[in-house]
């Protein structure tokens, strides 16, 4: 059996998904970088192709995009990524989106797409994952959730149950796989300057929030990136079943 935990004598491999743009497209150009070959993936395959043009460690897979939504999708993707990296040691989830709206004014419908986006995707992406790493002797899972999944958010009710979902869901499959030597830990990021806020509201919605961050100014892709990164890495090895806040300050502790 392969140990997916030494790289040693292979260069690393990852998966990012959701990288397309913003956080995902951050984590992606961060593990190129490093010299990881990292797939990168999303529903929309333009971001991830341009990507791969503009960084050599970078790979893409399939002709089309990749819905994490789907647990079919998600398998093929897993299996895609074994064949075109010969393994896989690191999967990064940075899937998720919201609208900012009343709970009242909402629409089962519309419940539904947020929980399938933002917990159902996390939950077939981490299956697809752990089954290949409990084959290949193990690996890291590094998923993404909010800091509206750890503290609440008004506008975001059924996002923040989602994403707080993300948590528990962490911590229940760190608990799960540790023997087979895979990790899991969640990265919660806070308001940051991606296309999802601007298409929240963007500057407007910033300065209505900002004031209640310590640091007063949201968080550039990278800075989540770079958490993303280390809670993937080996230096974070004895490391899992943990939640990430970065954002700034807004939820830490008493």
């Amino acid at each position: 059996m392969t140990n997916a935990n030494d790289t040693s004598e292979r260069p690393e491999t990852a998966l990012v998904v959701g990288a397309g743009s913003g956080i995902g497209r951050a984590v992606a150009e961060l593990f190129a970088s490093r010299g990881i070959r990292t797939v990168a993936a999303d529903l929309d395959p333009t971001g991830p192709r341009q990507l791969a043009d503009e960084h050599e460690h970078v790979h893409v897979v399939g002709d089309e995009g990749w819905d994490a939504t789907d647990p079919a999708a998600c398998d093929r993707l897993l299996e895609a990524t074994v064949a075109e990296l010969g393994s896989v040691d690191r999967v990064v989830s940075t899937v998720g989106w919201t609208a900012i709206t009343r709970f009242l004014d909402e629409s089962p419908d519309y419940w539904r797409r947020i929980i399938d986006l933002n917990l159902m995707s996390a939950i077939y992406l981490s299956a697809a994952a752990g089954r290949v790493m409990k084959d290949n002797g193990g690996g890291s899972i590094v998923l993404t959730s909010s800091e509206a999944g750890v503290a609440g958010q008004s506008g975001e009710a059924v996002y923040s149950a989602a994403k707080a979902g993300v948590v528990t869901l962490g911590k229940a499959l760190a608990r799960e796989w540790a023997r087979f030597g895979v990790r899991v830990n969640v990265v919660a990021p806070g308001v940051t300057q991606t296309p999802l806020l601007d298409s929240q509201g963007g500057e407007e919605l910033l300065a209505s929030v900002v004031r209640a961050i310590p640091l007063r100014r949201a968080g550039d892709p990278a800075e989540i990136a770079a958490a993303i990164e280390f809670m993937s890495s080996p230096a974070a090895s004895y490391v899992t079943g943990q939640t990430l806040c970065v954002g700034g300050g807004l939820t830490m502790s008493s």
